[in-house]
């Protein structure tokens, strides 16, 4: 992940809250082999998760080169690999089903599933 380290360490810029103590409350996650903090409303907020994780994030706050990263967790196909990967992470990021339904879905779900969990709240 090394296209990625200075996403995952630098300090996020905390700025005043609706508690006015200027604080957010941050979960720790571990993504591949590195823990990070991330704002609980992200993980918790689907709303918040989708505009953060969208395909306009992919097209226009990821370079080029963290985008190729990323791209190499994608199946590779023997024929027009890069075309079929760029169908798969539009249908990924417009919500569509794959099997058992959209990993972004079923990751935010996942999220904020352990979150409830973890605090002793059950649905």
């Amino acid at each position: 992940m090394d296209s990625l380290d200075h996403m995952l360490t630098d300090p996020l810029e905390l700025g005043p809250c609706g508690d006015g103590h200027g604080t957010r409350i941050m979960e720790d996650c571990l993504l591949g082999g590195t823990r990070v903090s991330l704002p609980e409303d992200l993980l918790e907020d689907p709303e918040i998760f989708f505009d953060v994780v969208s395909l306009s994030t992919w097209q226009e706050v990821l370079s080029d080169s963290q985008r190729e990263h990323l791209q190499q967790f994608l199946p590779q196909f023997p024929e027009d690999s890069a075309e079929q990967q760029n169908e798969l992470i539009l249908a990924l990021f417009s919500g569509e089903n794959f099997r058992f339904g959209n990993p972004l879905h079923i990751a935010q779900k996942l999220f904020r599933d352990t979150e409830l969990a973890e605090s002793g709240f059950v649905l």
